[in-house]
């Protein structure tokens, strides 16, 4: 009599996602030892977290290869193993399942868990996010919050009447106008806006400016939350060449002369995501031309603070009397803390008053408490931004590091400043590759995401803003994700069938 599972009294009726199955297994091919044996081990995990219940049929070894992007041979023989130590079973023309109750397992034998890292990977269990480019909290914040006075806040309160600020605390604006002009901008308290972090001031430039229909020039690769603002405006970002000194000046007077722009947008100093600085002589020719054309000039200035060289860094492109109606984007989240919330605009009086009435429409004002201790925390700006490039450059030879010892095949250009590395792939698609470290338990930026016209497909934007021994982990699971994208991370080897 052929033998009969206990399961062939009950019908096999639950079956599992693979999308679902897939997210039960999370970063299993950044383990130790044969690429099978490491989906056995992920998905026995799923079986002992209760995640696959006893009798829940498993997808085929085909479909489950196609969507983990790996040989057939490896799903076969992660079954077979886990069919030899009872945790499988399975019938010909029936499929595969899990069998009956799940044993124990150590916990040191659990899989990878974001508990290792404390938390910081990010919101997926397990994922380790390479896709914010921004530096945690230094201590100083924690000093500065402990030391703001119940009196000072006491004071916002009573002062400020209703609490509704359009322009920002008079305080912070003339703290910020000082941070500014030792930039080498002069600036009066009455020339900025204090905004809801860099993130809206582009917003709100953005919509004084164009509208639906209109163009707006931008580096070739760029901040992507520009572009979204953009897009979601209704406008169409165009790109502008772009090289080691910045933004190319012919490229940029051939583009304004055949797109005729509503404004340019440009990231003039340790440029996202490149880290280059325009220099001296094209921040005054890029002023020239705004000025000539008579178009606005959004220059964004968020990463200014974040050196990682010696170099001298030239005057804003405002300070070459550009057109008057261009405006100067900052922030504190680099140097400060992202949780602030804490931005502005630097414009001429009849901008920011026409700025301030935009502003009241998007959320009457920015809160207070956030820009009491901000403005408690830029008189010791210069020991932040010390602080914060030591950090930064801890992370990028970090980052080198293990890049040039797991991915000697990878290369960049060494950044001037920022928090990024624009890391050039040896073949291949980004945004495809960028699928296959996901299931490696590593989130990245393609290029494609960071161009006006969805280029750069040899690209990802690295940020090196973890810890150390975050960011060696992160390389050594792309070295895996590069391992089965390149078809050699399969073993048995057999070429790798790759579905995006």
């Amino acid at each position: 009599m052929p033998f009969k599972s206990q399961w062939d009294n009950i019908g096999i009726e639950m079956k599992v996602n693979l999308d679902r199955l897939a997210t039960y297994l999370g970063p299993w091919a950044a383990g130790e030892g044969p690429l099978y044996e490491r989906l056995a081990n992920a998905i026995e995990g799923a079986m002992d977290r209760g995640e696959l219940a006893a009798g829940t049929m498993l997808p085929t070894e085909r479909d489950l290869a196609g969507r983990l992007a790996v040989s057939r041979t490896t799903v076969v023989s992660a079954y077979g193993e886990l069919k030899e130590a009872g945790r499988l079973e399975s019938r010909q023309g029936r499929g595969t399942w899990v069998a009956g109750p799940p044993a124990a397992r150590p916990p040191s034998e659990r899989p990878f868990s974001a508990e290792l890292y404390g938390g910081i990977l990010g919101t997926q269990p397990g994922i380790i996010e390479l896709t914010a480019a921004c530096p945690p909290a230094p201590p100083l914040i924690a000093e500065v919050m402990a030391q703001v006075s119940p009196e000072e806040l006491a004071r916002d309160v009573t002062g400020a009447g209703t609490g509704y600020l359009p322009a920002g605390l008079p305080d912070l604006r003339e703290r910020i106008a000082e941070h500014v002009s030792r930039g080498g901008l002069p600036t009066r308290p009455d020339e900025i806006l204090v905004t809801t972090g860099a993130q809206q001031a582009i917003g709100l430039a953005a919509m004084l400016l164009g509208g639906e229909g209109q163009s707006a020039l931008v580096e070739e690769v760029t901040y992507p939350g520009a572009l979204d603002v953009i897009r979601g405006l209704g406008m169409r970002p165009v790109g502008v060449a772009l090289d080691a000194e910045g933004v190319v000046p012919e490229a940029l007077e051939d583009l304004l002369e055949r797109v005729r722009p509503a404004f340019v947008y440009l990231v003039p100093a340790f440029q996202n995501p490149t880290g280059s600085v325009l220099s001296a002589a094209r921040s005054r020719r890029v002023a020239e031309l705004s000025a000539r054309y008579r178009v606005p000039l959004v220059e964004d200035l968020a990463l200014r603070n974040l050196p990682l060289d010696d170099g001298p860094l030239p005057a804003p492109i405002a300070a070459h009397a550009a057109d008057g109606s261009s405006m100067v984007i900052g922030s504190v989240s680099k140097v400060l803390w992202a949780g602030l919330r804490v931005g502005w605009i630097r414009a001429a009086r009849p901008v920011v008053e026409r700025l301030m009435r935009l502003k009241i429409g998007a959320d009457m004002g920015s809160p207070l408490p956030s820009q009491r201790l901000t403005c408690s925390l830029l008189p010791r700006m210069a020991e932040a931004e010390e602080a914060r490039r030591a950090f930064l450059i801890h992370g990028y030879d970090a980052l080198s590091a293990a890049l040039g010892e797991h991915l000697p095949d990878w290369i960049w250009d060494p950044p001037r400043g920022g928090c990024t590395l624009w890391v050039r792939i040896p073949g291949g698609d980004a945004r495809a590759f960028g699928q296959v470290a996901q299931r490696c338990g590593v989130n990245v930026v393609p290029g494609q995401v960071l161009s006006a016209e969805g280029r750069h497909g040899d690209r990802l934007r690295l940020p090196f803003v973890h810890p150390p021994e975050v960011i060696a982990e992160a390389v050594r699971r792309l070295a895996v994700a590069w391992e089965l994208y390149a078809g050699t991370g399969s073993r048995p080897q057999e070429p790798v069938s790759l579905i995006v």
